[in-house]
């Protein structure tokens, strides 16, 4: 028996379909209007015609299944509806993002915490067509509600699967959504068995994040173990119109270079063991011990310096706070610099005329500075160091008797 809003819901569907395109319409006669593409525009136009390809991928990815439901709140006159992209007509809004903080309870919502909703709906679409309702009273006024939201979830978790992954927007359960829209800090580690759903929540929380921090997260790098993977997860983001995101395979990194190298089983579990994170930064660390060495340059025709017992003192201090980290070069670098500009001052009085940034340049400029730093804190290049740690067993080995948790039988 057909559910008796289907009619209703299709109709409003149905608009929002064409609103969809209205506002897909008005953003080409903008572009028309404003001559982007155009022979002749500028770097800027050149942007802003790659921000409108963005845009017009990001409708034609909301044409796969443009709403998937909605939630009736007690504190709302109207209910919310929930889809792959905001959409608008001219009365107001349409449908919500997915992953906008007012589509939230759509997905945490609960019968212990139901966040003031009263009714999620979810609809089942083939195309344009709504097939289906599976409406869940979070109020218990209806008696049936779990079964038919368990063979909703069923169907759509039972499709069968095509030769490419698909999104989950539809189907985020509670516990997934925690994790899809956690802050970007600290670093998420999503552990779990094979099919249990860590991909789908890792790229779509990429999309979440992407959506609410843009400003600062303007690039993602999505890596997976080998090509075959990445082509058949690689579609799920363009269909959250996120088409700018790079997606590779691990031995796709290095631009121009082609894994094609197999180990041996011995070196891929070495390569593979946690332990050896901690090895490659007692390695980093090995390769970064210098020596310290005093810091004398000539201005305005009087030497000035920084003594090496100061610059001793400096550099213990950064690697006590920092660690090895190219943080921690930089700070021993600008600590090093104010020293040398206080002497600079003490030494010259009056006749030191030039202001911190004109001093840093003569000493860089001289390339003083540059010699100072790959003597007292060389920083050799992360693909050398690792290179030179796998292809030496003497290397490996130093580096493995003073990494914790690692011992020279690992190397």
């Amino acid at each position: 028996m057909a559910h008796p809003d289907l009619r209703a819901e299709q109709a409003y569907l149905d608009h929002a379909y064409e609103c969809l395109e209205r506002m897909r319409q008005s953003l080409l006669r903008t572009v028309d209007a404003a001559g982007v593409g155009e022979d002749g525009f500028d770097i800027a136009a050149g942007k802003i015609e790659a921000w409108v390809d963005r845009r017009l991928a990001a409708y034609d990815a909301a044409e796969q299944i443009l709403c998937f439901g909605r939630i009736d709140l007690d504190s709302v006159e109207h209910p919310l509806y929930v889809g792959r992209r905001w959409v608008h007509d001219d009365d107001g809004v349409l449908l919500v993002n997915w992953q906008a903080p007012a589509a939230r309870p759509f997905y945490t919502a609960t019968p212990a915490e139901p966040h003031g909703v009263t009714l999620r709906r979810r609809f089942r679409l083939r195309g344009r067509t709504l097939t289906g309702i599976s409406d869940e009273a979070l109020d218990g006024s209806l008696a049936d509600a779990a079964s038919s939201l368990d063979d909703f979830l069923l169907e759509e978790l039972g499709r069968a699967r095509d030769s490419r992954m698909r999104d989950i927007v539809a189907t985020i359960q509670a516990d997934q959504y925690g994790l899809i829209a956690r802050g970007p800090e600290p670093p998420l580690v999503i552990q779990g068995g094979p099919g249990t759903g860590k991909t789908a929540v890792g790229l779509h929380r990429a999309s979440f994040l992407l959506f609410g921090h843009r400003d600062t997260l303007r690039r993602i790098l999505v890596v997976g173990p080998n090509p075959i993977f990445m082509d058949y997860v690689s579609h799920v983001l363009p269909s959250l119109g996120e088409d700018s995101v790079d997606q590779v395979a691990v031995g796709e990194l290095v631009p121009g270079v082609t894994v094609t190298r197999e180990d041996p089983l011995d070196v891929q579990r070495l390569k593979a063991d946690v332990r050896i994170a901690e090895v490659v930064r007692r390695a980093a660390e090995l390769r970064s011990l210098g020596v310290a060495t005093e810091l004398v340059a000539r201005m305005e025709g009087r030497f000035v310096g920084v003594e090496a017992d100061e610059v001793e003192l400096l550099l213990r201090d950064a690697r006590e706070t920092l660690g090895v980290s190219s943080a921690a070069r930089e700070q021993f670098r600008m600590n090093v610099l104010r020293t040398f500009y206080a002497d600079y001052g003490d030494r010259l009085g009056g006749l030191a005329v030039r202001a911190f940034d004109e001093v840093e340049r003569a000493l860089r400029r001289d390339g003083v500075l540059t010699r100072f730093l790959d003597r007292v804190w060389p920083a050799p290049k992360p693909e050398r160091l690792v290179r030179q740690l796998l292809a030496s067993r003497e290397h490996l080995a130093e580096a493995a008797d003073g990494a914790a948790g690692a011992t020279r039988t690992s190397a």
